[in-house]
């Protein structure tokens, strides 16, 4: 089990990567709880990708909608 300190972390990693890759008021966002601090971006023409924390190999990851 993470402690809260680990989970805070893993949250900003994941945020931290998203502002790295995204103009934030050109990108809507919203919480994806299905994967760890998982986050759904949302592009102007309406493309989808998730990015999350991802315990396995221990980086933020991510997947794109499918086409």
């Amino acid at each position: 089990m993470m402690s809260m300190n680990e989970q805070e972390i893993y949250e900003d990693k994941v945020m931290e990567w998203i502002e790295d890759h995204f103009v934030m008021n050109e990108v809507e966002m919203e919480d994806y709880p299905f994967f760890l601090h998982g986050k759904l971006i949302r592009d102007k023409q309406g493309e989808t990708m998730v990015v999350f924390w991802c315990v396995i190999y221990g980086r933020v990851d991510y997947r794109f909608q499918d086409a």
